[in-house]
C-alpha cells in the first residue's frame, strides 16, 4: 500500500479554498470524464489513430486546467463514484463501463495526480486500465500492475480484499488454533460432570460450530453480482448489438484506415483487398444499401487528390471495371428479379450510378428479360434515375444491334418523356421486331404527340394481331377522339366477325371510350336489332356491344343493355348482367 500525503495547498492568489461554492469542481468533473472517454478511444482505435490522438490531448488539456490552480489532485475512490473536496466529481450507473468501479473493484481507495502525469505517464496509465478492464480472473490487478511501474506522478492507497464475513482478532485476543475445547469444557463441567458427558459435549459443540460457520450472510452478491439495474442494462445492450448494422461499421473502419495517409501507406493493399473481396459477397447476398455504400465511398477516396498511391488507384479502377462489366449486371439482375435484395429501389439507384457507360447497354438487355413485374419496374426506376440528363447517350441506343437493348432504350425514352425521340419511335413502330413494337407502345402512353398517335393508329391494321390489340388498348388510354372514326369502321368490318373475343373487346371498348355516346346507336345496333328473319348478330359480338355500351355508362346506355336481360344467349345474358351488377355497385357507393 503506497501513502499519499495530504494534497498541497491552493496555489497563490488562485482560489479562495475555504469557500466551496468557488472549489473549480467542473473542471475536475470534465477531467475525469475526458479521462473516461479516452479509456474508450484506447479500447477502439489504434495508437497513431487521429480520433485517438485527439481524445488523449484533450486529456492532457484537461489535466493542465488542473495545474492552474493546485500542483496535485486528490480524489477519493468510492464503489460507484469518485469525491474531491466532498463533491461527487464522477458518476457511472453502471458497473461494466464505470471507471470507478474498475479501481474499487481492486481495493484502490484513493488516487493522487500530480503535476507532470499528463506527460510520458499518460498513456502508460491509460494502457494499465485498459489491460485491468480486459484482464482474466488469473491475470494481475490493477494495484500489482501499478506496484510495477511505481509511477512518479501518480500515488495510490488500497485496501486487502479479504473473503466477506472474515472476522479479524484484536491484538490481545487468544489465537483460536492455540484453544483446546475439551479443556475449557472441562473447566465449565467441573468434576460433576457424569462420564462420557465431556466428549459427548465436545461432539455436540464441533456440529453446532460446524453449522455457525455456514450462514446466510457467505451468500450475499459479491463486488461482481448484478442487480437489477445492471441486467436491464446489459440486456438492452445485447439486444442494440444484435441490431447494430455490422457491415455498415466494418465499411466505415476500413474507409476510414484508407483515408488515414500514415496508415494506409502501410495497409492500403490489404485494405483494397478486403474492398475486392466485400463488394461481389453483397451483390451475391442481396445487399444492395452496402455495396452502394461501398461503392460511394471508394468513388469519394479516388476523387480525392493523393488520397492513393498509384497502385491503389488502379486497383479501385479495376474494382469499377469489374462492377460494370457485363457478367456482374448480370448478376445483380439476377438477384433483383429473384427477391433476395433488401431494397426498394433508392439502394438499386444509388448503386447503378457508379456504373461506367459501357454497362447501359446491357442493363437495358437484362431488364427486358425480367419477367417478375415488380423486380421489373424495380430494375426499370432505378434505370430511369441513372439516365436522367443523359437522353442524348440514351438515344444512341436506339440504333443498337441487339434488338433487346433497343426495347430497353424505347421504354426508358418513354418513362423520360423525351418528345426529340418520337420520329425514332414512329420509325421503329412501323419496322421493329415485335418487342421494340410493344415497346414503343408503352412509351406512346407516356409521349402523347399527335405524331405519336397517328402512328400508333395506323397500327390499327397492322397484321400483327397483337401490335393491333395494344394500338386500339393505347389511343383508349391516351384518349385520342380522332381515332373514334377508324375504331368505328373497324367494328362495323365483317372481318371484325372473325377475331377472336380479346380483339373484339379491345376495339369495342376503345371505341365506346373515344366516341362515347356518339357510339351508343351502333353498339345498341349490334346488341338488339334484328335483321331480315329475325337474324341477329353473333353472339360474341352482341355481348361486346353489351360491355362497350357499360363503358360509356349513361342513362340510355344502360336502357339498351336492360333490353338484352333476358336473352337467349347466355354469353350475352352474362355481360348484361356484369354491366348491371357494376351500376348497381356505383349506386351504391354514390
Amino acid at each position: 500500500m503506497s501513502q499519499t500525503p495530504p494534497e498541497a495547498g491552493p496555489r497563490t492568489g488562485a482560489i479562495d479554498w475555504e469557500d466551496p461554492s468557488s472549489l473549480p469542481v467542473g473542471v475536475v468533473r470534465d477531467l475525469f470524464l475526458t479521462l473516461s472517454k479516452a479509456l474508450r478511444s484506447y479500447q477502439l482505435y489504434d495508437r497513431d489513430n487521429p480520433v485517438y490522438l485527439r481524445f488523449v490531448e484533450n486529456l492532457r488539456d484537461a489535466f493542465r486546467r488542473i495545474w492552474e490552480t493546485r500542483d496535485q489532485l486528490q480524489v477519493l475512490v468510492e464503489e460507484d463514484r469518485f469525491v474531491w473536496m466532498g463533491e461527487e466529481v464522477y458518476r457511472e450507473e453502471t458497473r461494466s463501463g464505470s471507471l470507478a468501479f474498475l479501481l474499487y473493484r481492486d481495493g484502490i481507495r484513493d488516487l493522487t495526480f500530480r503535476r507532470g502525469v499528463e506527460g510520458d505517464e499518460l498513456e502508460i496509465l491509460l494502457d494499465v486500465l485498459h489491460r485491468v478492464r480486459s484482464a482474466r480472473q488469473e491475470e494481475d490487478d490493477l494495484v500489482t500492475l501499478l506496484w510495477d511501474l511505481n509511477l512518479d506522478q501518480l500515488d495510490y492507497s488500497a485496501v486487502d480484499l479479504l473473503p466477506e464475513g472474515t472476522l479479524l482478532r484484536a491484538p490481545d485476543d487468544p489465537d483460536p488454533s492455540a484453544l483446546d475445547i475439551r479443556e475449557i469444557l472441562e473447566g465449565e463441567l467441573g468434576d460433576e460432570a457424569p462420564g462420557g458427558e465431556v466428549g459427548r459435549a465436545v461432539s455436540e459443540a464441533t456440529a453446532l460450530d460446524d453449522l455457525a460457520a455456514i450462514r446466510p450472510e457467505d451468500f450475499n452478491p459479491t463486488l461482481y453480482a448484478l442487480d437489477e439495474r445492471e441486467r436491464s442494462y446489459l440486456e438492452e445492450e445485447f439486444h442494440r448489438e444484435m441490431r447494430r448494422d455490422v457491415r455498415t461499421d466494418v465499411l466505415n473502419a476500413l474507409f476510414d484506415r484508407l483515408e488515414d495517409r500514415e496508415y494506409a501507406r502501410k495497409r492500403e493493399e490489404e485494405i483494397l483487398d478486403a474492398i475486392h473481396q466485400l463488394l461481389p459477397t453483397f451483390l451475391a447476398q442481396g445487399s444492395l444499401r452496402h455495396a452502394a455504400l461501398l461503392l460511394s465511398e471508394l468513388e469519394k477516396v479516388r476523387r480525392r487528390p493523393q488520397a492513393l498511391s498509384e497502385e491503389g488507384f488502379a486497383s479501385v479502377e479495376e474494382l469499377m471495371e469489374e462492377f460494370s462489366s457485363p457478367e456482374s449486371v448480370r448478376e445483380l439482375v439476377q438477384s433483383v428479379e429473384g427477391g433476395t435484395v433488401d431494397d426498394d429501389g433508392e439502394s438499386l439507384a444509388l448503386l447503378l450510378r457508379h456504373l461506367k457507360p459501357r454497362a447501359l447497354g446491357p442493363l437495358l438487355a437484362r431488364a427486358e428479360e425480367v419477367t417478375r413485374p415488380e423486380a421489373r419496374q424495380l430494375i426499370q426506376r432505378a434505370i430511369r434515375k441513372l439516365a436522367e440528363g443523359e437522353e442524348e447517350r440514351l438515344a444512341r441506343f436506339l440504333s443498337h444491334s441487339d434488338d433487346q437493348v433497343v426495347a430497353g432504350a424505347v421504354r426508358l425514352m418513354g418513362a423520360l418523356r423525351h418528345r426529340p425521340a418520337v420520329p425514332t419511335l414512329v420509325r421503329l413502330l412501323e419496322e421493329g421486331s415485335p418487342p421494340i413494337q410493344e415497346a414503343v407502345l408503352d412509351a406512346a402512353r407516356r409521349i402523347p404527340t399527335t405524331a405519336m398517335a397517328e402512328a400508333v393508329e395506323r397500327c390499327l391494321v397492322s397484321e400483327s394481331r397483337d401490335l393491333r390489340i395494344g394500338a386500339a388498348r393505347v389511343l383508349a388510354e391516351i384518349s385520342y377522339t380522332p381515332a373514334a372514326a377508324s375504331l368505328r369502321t373497324l367494328v362495323e368490318d365483317r372481318d371484325m366477325r372473325e377475331a377472336d373475343i380479346t380483339e373484339k373487346l379491345a376495339f369495342f371498348q376503345a371505341y365506346a371510350d373515344l366516341a362515347g355516346e356518339d357510339a351508343i346507336g351502333l353498339l345498341a345496333r349490334i346488341l338488339n336489332h334484328r335483321g331480315f328473319l329475325g337474324r341477329r348478330e353473333p353472339p360474341e359480338m352482341r355481348a361486346c356491344g353489351a360491355l362497350a355500351l357499360g363503358r360509356v355508362g349513361t342513362a340510355r346506355a344502360i336502357q339498351e343493355v336492360e333490353r338484352a336481360r333476358d336473352d337467349d344467349e347466355a354469353v350475352v345474358r352474362t355481360a348484361v348482367k356484369r354491366v348491371l351488377t357494376r351500376r348497381d355497385e356505383e349506386d351504391d357507393r354514390g
